[in-house]
């Protein structure tokens, strides 16, 4: 909302969802638009437009939680991705 209020741009929010398949339905719809964090836009096939806003100044963190007690073996490879999205993986 404060990219919005920044711009002096006052939405007429009838719905509201943090769920992004939601969110993408609604828009693909023509129901309406949503600023969504960049990386969201990965792994939908949808007919939606992404347009990047790269000169505002807000920016948002994602985090990422497990249980200390998880003994899955992808968790190590998962977090090691995480951390390292430019490395190589392998997939068994």
């Amino acid at each position: 909302m404060q990219i919005f209020d920044d711009s002096g741009f006052f939405p007429n929010i009838s719905h509201s969802t943090v769920n992004a398949s939601s969110i993408y339905r609604l828009v693909e719809n023509n129901l309406g638009i949503a600023i969504v964090p960049t990386s969201l836009k990965y792994g939908y096939d949808l007919k939606i437009k992404f347009i990047e806003l790269t000169n505002i100044p807000q920016r948002t963190t994602q985090k990422i939680v497990w249980g200390s007690s998880n003994a899955n073996p992808v968790l190590e490879n998962f977090i090691n991705i995480i951390r390292n999205p430019e490395s190589e993986f392998i997939l068994e």
